[in-house]
């Protein structure tokens, strides 16, 4: 390995860490949330016998659909301001989406959840006709 390399190498962690720190508190929260989202469905899926790369696919490309629709909205308001941070209200409802979708993995990997989370999430279902 050259000298140049080392370099890199050893500059990359310092890379992850500022470009972790630019980003806002609701953007690092949506992406740990959609990690642990990831990882409990895929627990749940895996202790089932029930992995599936078409679900995987699917998950994935909703996840990155929300991170370039906050990206998006990002772009556009420092081109036209609108005076609060849009992409962290963005960011935020898909935080909320998040973490319903970690109570689903939680009750279906066999957890008790209180009744007043399972009666909303059934409304939510039910308003999303039927989908997460």
């Amino acid at each position: 390995m050259t000298p140049s390399s080392k370099k890199l190498i050893a500059g990359l962690p310092g890379m992850f860490v500022g470009v972790w720190l630019s980003m806002s508190i609701a953007l690092q929260s949506l992406l740990i949330l959609q990690g642990i989202d990831f990882l409990t469905g895929f627990l749940v899926a895996w202790s089932t016998g029930s992995v599936s790369s078409d679900v995987s696919r699917r998950g994935f490309v909703k996840k990155a659909v929300a991170l370039l629709l906050v990206a998006a909205i990002n772009a556009f308001t420092y081109s036209h301001p609108v005076g609060f941070d849009l992409a962290a209200m963005m960011a935020t409802w898909f935080c909320a989406t998040e973490l319903i979708s970690i109570a689903e993995n939680a009750g279906r990997a066999g957890w008790p959840l209180p009744r007043f989370l399972t009666d909303a999430l059934a409304k939510l279902s039910d308003q999303n006709g039927g989908t997460k």
